[in-house]
């Protein structure tokens, strides 16, 4: 079994950068936000390894911002321990983060392949597919945690 931790910026992006990111330096794997005292950074972790990675942060939503907006972002597994649960029990954390500090309302860019995961966590696409440069094809996807605020 593994375990689900609270850990500090530079925990994630290892796996940030090997999953998401490869070839990237270790400035463009630093996300504006990664440092701001309420922002979450999680990690799944087994036998002493970080399996699994997710950072939750305050941040706008890109088409129609509003307060209570927050972002998940460098959510990754290793690629060998996908299918174990780690993607929803990273996401579920954050949803907690994000309402245990009033949040209304969390977005990400969702790779392709994880939409899925984040549909089954009451988030909708939000437009059609895009390239992110050098990156790969996404969904904008959100989900509204207030019942008082349009989505």
């Amino acid at each position: 079994m593994w375990d689900l931790e609270a850990v500090d910026t530079e925990a994630v992006r290892p796996l940030r950068r090997d999953v998401l990111r490869p070839g990237q330096s270790a400035e463009q794997l630093e996300y504006d936000g990664d440092e701001a005292p309420d922002t979450l950074h999680a990690a799944v972790v087994q036998g002493g390894q970080i399996v699994g990675v997710v950072s939750v942060m305050r941040d706008g939503h890109p088409r129609a911002p509003l307060p209570g907006d927050w972002r998940i972002r460098g959510m990754a597994s290793s690629p060998s321990r996908r299918g174990e649960g780690i993607g929803t029990a990273l996401l579920d954390r954050c949803l907690a983060h994000v309402r245990e500090h009033s949040g209304r309302r969390i977005w990400c860019h969702a790779r392709v392949h994880a939409r899925t995961l984040y549909e089954r966590a009451g988030f909708t696409v939000e437009g059609e597919q895009y390239e992110i440069p050098t990156i790969g094809a996404h969904y904008l996807m959100a989900s509204k945690l207030s019942r008082d605020e349009p989505v």
